[in-house]
């Protein structure tokens, strides 16, 4: 009995570990105006937008008071976790980054924008649960 105790206590332990490897978060970056310009957009250098990079890009225009953004971010954590090579996800604050919010013409939040080409984007307004957020990666990002 002490035996397959300590076997079974030794199997826990290896699985646990091996789960903890393969569920490391990326974490998800908060974008100032700078990092905008590096990452998604130089709106200095060009008007109309142009983003930069190949990679799909969401970006989750939030702001900390709003509780369905709060809600939401798990969600998003888990999208960057689960598509993270495929992928990348950013959020921006939008009392911290106005100008940013006004680029994309952000009323309401949270507004989910969805980058998967040099020149277009696709938003989504409100809350989604994790199916429903998920179903739009698919729709806007890997969709044949």
């Amino acid at each position: 009995m002490k035996k397959t105790f300590q076997l079974l206590l030794i199997a826990l332990i290896i699985s646990v570990g091996a789960s903890a490897q393969n569920t490391e978060n990326v974490k998800i970056v908060e974008l100032n105006s700078a990092l905008f310009k590096q990452k998604v957009w130089n709106f200095a250098k060009n008007k109309s937008f142009t983003r930069v990079g190949d990679q799909p890009i969401i970006l989750d225009f939030h702001a900390v008071w709003c509780p369905p953004c709060k809600r939401l971010a798990p969600h998003l954590q888990a999208i960057q976790n689960k598509y993270k090579n495929k992928l990348v996800v950013y959020k921006i604050d939008v009392d911290q980054e106005p100008e940013i919010a006004r680029l994309f013409k952000i009323e309401a939040m949270p507004t989910i924008v969805f980058v998967n080409s040099k020149t277009n984007f696709v938003s989504e307004v409100g809350y989604r649960d994790y199916n429903e957020f998920e179903a739009l990666v698919q729709k806007h990002f890997f969709a044949q």
